[in-house]
């Protein structure tokens, strides 16, 4: 009898542990339950528009308008066709386009960030490469001030002594203004001139010689009055010491001995002075344009 009760007694008590294991259960399970709901909801609000803007307010320093969907994405075309349109216009101008850009932040701090860049390129049939820093500083009222240094230019600048000793000077200045300038102005005056050379080899096709081509210095005029004279007609680019780009022509004879035997030389002489007046008066082209009819088409006439 005390056994059969203390066996009921055993079983009454490990049903009421087993009661109390079922409701811790349904306890922790309503607890998860409400947790992954409040869990659901905060990435919802996270996630939601407004503190997307309120996140990229913060980190670009800009506000941003409140457009959303279809709105946005024409917004965001909108812009790069203006971008791209004014990139377009700057290489008309400029002969300068961009080809590849890279920016790199080095390390930021309170009031001051340094920026490394790498900037690849081209103007007209010149290429470069350039690496440089900028250290951007706040200033007063909320402006930035950013100074360029470690500037390297690399150009295969060839016949171009001008441009190379121009390239040296630039990067001891660290002037990125002063570079682009300079570029475009030589660059600009390298393709007048070749358009030039081929614009009188095409015309006159008898009486102008381009040995090197007609990205050379220099264009040989040659005439049958005087065989085995000729006149180089040399073109050359300056620039000077503050990247201002200045053309040079002159007029060097090429006489064989038998013409300086025979007193030929005066005359050769008394042209390259003629020339050098004429470009005071009506510029290059005319002037070359002149010198050819004179010295080379007595007996050679003009192609079509």
């Amino acid at each position: 009898m005390v056994l059969t009760r203390a066996i009921c007694l055993n079983g009454n008590m490990q049903e009421a542990v087993a009661d109390a294991y079922k409701d811790e259960i349904r306890s922790l399970q309503e607890e998860i339950r409400a947790l992954t709901q409040q869990h659901k909801e905060n990435q919802t609000a996270l996630l939601s528009d407004t503190n997307i803007k309120k996140a990229l307010q913060s980190y670009r320093g800009k506000a941003i308008s409140d457009v959303r969907g279809a709105e946005a994405v024409a917004n965001l075309k909108s812009q790069l066709g203006d971008c791209e349109k004014e990139l377009e216009f700057l290489a008309k101008i400029s002969g300068i386009e961009f080809t590849q850009y890279c920016k790199k932040t080095e390390y930021p701090s309170a009031n001051q960030t340094l920026y490394k860049h790498r900037l690849m390129g081209q103007c007209q049939s010149l290429t470069f490469q350039l690496e440089f820093h900028t250290t951007e500083s706040q200033i007063n009222k909320g402006g930035l001030c950013s100074d360029v240094t470690d500037l390297n230019i690399i150009m295969e600048c060839g016949e171009y002594s001008q441009l190379s000793k121009f390239v040296s000077r630039t990067e001891e200045r660290e002037n990125l203004l002063l570079f682009f300038r300079t570029l475009s102005s030589f660059a600009e005056w390298c393709e007048y001139r070749k358009r030039t050379f081929l614009q009188f080899k095409q015309k006159y096709p008898a009486a102008v010689e381009l040995p090197v081509g007609s990205s050379a210095e220099y264009m040989v005029l040659q005439s049958p009055q005087l065989p085995g004279c000729k006149l180089l007609v040399v073109w050359k680019i300056q620039v000077d010491e503050e990247g201002t780009v200045t053309p040079v022509l002159d007029l060097l004879p090429k006489i064989p001995e038998q013409a300086l035997a025979l007193g030929k030389m005066q005359v050769l002489e008394n042209d390259a002075q003629g020339f050098r007046n004429l470009l005071q008066v009506f510029g290059i082209e005319d002037s070359i344009e002149k010198l050819i009819q004179f010295f080379c088409l007595t007996e050679i006439a003009a192609s079509d």
